[in-house]
């Protein structure tokens, strides 16, 4: 079916309509027709036509089928790049037109790390449910190297959490709001939890819980251990969930290492206590990323300033 055809912006307008790509994209997704035809309340057969019109309209096969589903080709990757930014840039526009039509409404698709998870974050929530009632917020949890395509594309607003300091993209927008610094932590039923003074040797006898090597965050961890002239332990779970962390802590005598305003909210709540060690080892900064170059809707700038508000507050 491959063939030399030339394109302009008008004769795509002409030749393909939105809901054919939003169906490209959805069968993509859900990696088969019957569940895109499920998905989206269409028959099979009725996905199927749509996705023969495009391999018409374009002269390239789309999809390789097989028993597991449906693979896009090498055109039918290109094209759904396309489609995801343009199903983004609608997502888009229908915030700002319900914006422009109820006045404060709309939705903000949020990546979060632990750093941000127990305190900036909720409180940003809930200063905009006081400004906005109708912004509905997702949050999805992750790391960079996950999340940062995902914000590129267009399928999250906004990443809040640790910004990184070894990330040199241009295409994002970092904006550090406060420096955070490090401490390890227990629960309050751990035999270390009333310690005023803790030896090395008494730290290396617990199993630990700590980043994922692959989030930002472990470089401040490597760091940690350098500074308390500790070995990095080897009996360790590697979590980024800010409740699989709480649970093991108060289930357990495992030591965490967190960042420590994230710590203070929940020493406050009577769950956690801090171990005094190596409490001003630097972090980094938390804050949030954006797309370069992509406007934020309006119900994603109200959080951003919400974000700014809160973080005010924590690091006064």
């Amino acid at each position: 079916m491959a063939s030399m055809m030339s394109f302009s912006n008008q004769s795509l307008v002409r030749r393909l309509k939105l809901q054919q790509l939003a169906v490209f994209e959805r069968v993509l997704s859900c990696g088969s027709l019957l569940a895109a035809s499920r998905e989206l309340h269409m028959t099979q057969p009725a996905i199927t036509k749509i996705i023969q019109e495009l391999e018409e309209h374009f002269g390239q096969i789309l999809l390789v089928r097989s028993r597991r589903g449906v693979q896009p080709t090498d055109f039918g990757l290109m094209l759904r790049n396309h489609c995801r930014t343009l199903m983004a840039d609608l997502r888009y526009l229908a915030d700002d037109l319900n914006s422009w039509s109820a006045g404060v409404s709309g939705q903000v698709v949020v990546g979060t790390l632990l750093a941000a998870s127990a305190q900036l974050l909720p409180g940003a929530v809930r200063r905009l449910r006081e400004m906005a009632p109708n912004v509905v917020v997702q949050v999805r949890v992750g790391v960079n190297d996950k999340m940062f395509p995902e914000l590129a594309r267009g399928e999250l607003d906004v990443v809040v959490g640790l910004i990184p300091l070894h990330e040199k993209n241009p295409d994002y927008e970092h904006v550090p709001l406060y420096a955070e610094t490090l401490c390890a932590v227990v629960g309050r039923q751990h035999p270390l939890a009333a310690s005023r003074t803790i030896s090395v040797a008494q730290l290396e006898s617990w199993d630990w819980i700590l980043p994922t090597s692959e989030s930002e965050a472990s470089h401040s961890v490597d760091h940690f251990f350098e500074t308390l002239k500790m070995r990095k332990p080897t009996r360790i779970v590697e979590s980024v969930s800010i409740m699989t962390n709480l649970g093991l802590l108060v289930d357990s005598d495992m030591i965490a290492i967190m960042p420590y305003k994230v710590a203070a909210k929940f020493v406050h709540l009577g769950l956690l206590s801090v171990l005094p060690v190596g409490q001003d080892i630097p972090f980094g900064y938390v804050g949030y990323t954006l797309a370069n170059g992509r406007t934020a809707s309006p119900a994603t700038q109200r959080l951003l300033l919400s974000l700014h508000d809160v973080a005010s507050q924590i690091s006064s």
